[in-house]
C-alpha cells in the first residue's frame, strides 16, 4: 500500500478511502495480537505518506535540480513583495488553474498548493537534503 504514492495520490477519494480501510483493518489486526505490556504500534496515514513523498519530489525537483525530474519543473511567482514574508515568496510556485475535479488532484496542482504553504509556513523548503 505504500509502493508508488505519487500515483495513488490522484485518485478519487473513495479509491483512497479502500485503502485507508485495508490499512485500518490492518491496524486491528496486529492491535489484537499484541500483549499487554507491548509498546502501541503506530501507523502512519496513508495519506501524510503520499503528501510526503510529494514534497519530497519537489524538494528534489527545485533545490537538488534533479535531472530526470526536469519535467516537473514549475515556474516560481515572481517576487514582488516587499513584507517580512516576501523572502519566502519567491520559493512559492504558480498554482496551475483547475477547472475540473479530476485536474485538481493531480500532482502539480495539489502539490504546488502544498509546497507554497510549506514555503509560507517553515524553512525547510531551504534544506539541501530531503533527509
Amino acid at each position: 500500500m505504500e509502493y508508488s504514492p505519487l500515483v495513488w495520490s490522484s485518485c478519487p477519494p473513495s479509491f483512497l478511502a479502500l485503502l485507508d480501510r485495508v490499512q485500518n483493518q490492518a491496524r486491528r489486526l496486529v492491535e489484537s495480537k499484541m500483549r499487554q505490556n507491548d509498546r502501541p504500534v503506530y501507523f502512519q496515514s496513508l495519506q501524510h505518506s503520499r503528501d510526503v513523498a510529494a514534497l519530497c519530489v519537489f524538494l528534489k525537483v527545485h533545490q537538488q535540480n534533479t535531472p530526470h525530474l526536469a519535467t516537473l519543473l514549475y515556474p516560481e511567482v515572481p517576487t514582488t513583495y516587499n513584507t517580512r514574508n516576501g523572502h519566502s515568496r519567491s520559493h512559492e510556485l504558480h498554482v496551475p488553474i483547475a477547472r475540473t475535479e479530476t485536474f485538481l488532484r493531480t500532482f502539480l496542482p495539489k502539490y504546488s498548493r502544498m509546497w507554497n504553504q510549506l514555503v509560507r509556513e517553515t524553512d525547510l523548503h531551504l534544506l539541501t537534503s530531503v533527509q
